[in-house]
């Protein structure tokens, strides 16, 4: 089960990263209209995260190696998914930040999560267990 949720998050980082570089500006505008709906925009962000991560947590404990980035990403989501369905005002602080201006901002997340999954297909070739 681990390596198929390795293979799921390399398949979200590629995807979702190539999707930030090529559409910073709706990404942005997408967590614009998200702030603008107060707490719910908050909730729906937390579920963003916290699903996600809950899926990683529930069938992903590796603590070493490259895969074990897996894992902590998929702490990471969770409990920042859970903070935000438990404080939606943190999550619409955090939403502050967003412009259209500094979509750019999502071209350099993006770049990070399209390296993070080669880095995990990477790991998942030198192991055969990309197949």
């Amino acid at each position: 089960m681990e390596i198929g949720i390795e293979k799921f998050v390399a398949l979200c980082c590629i995807a979702i990263g190539l999707s930030h570089i090529f559409q910073a500006r709706a990404w942005a505008q997408l967590f614009i209209s998200w702030r603008e709906k107060g707490d719910v925009g908050g909730l729906y962000t937390g579920l963003l995260h916290f699903q996600f991560g809950a899926l990683i947590v529930a069938f992903h404990n590796v603590w070493h190696g490259i895969p074990m980035v897996v894992t902590l990403l998929g702490w990471s989501w969770t409990l920042k998914g859970l903070l935000y369905l438990t404080y939606p005002k943190h999550a619409i602080r955090m939403l502050g930040r967003v412009s259209l201006e500094r979509s750019w901002e999502f071209i350099v997340a993006g770049a990070v999560l399209f390296v993070i999954g080669l880095v995990i297909i990477y790991s998942l070739i030198t192991r055969n267990a990309l197949v």
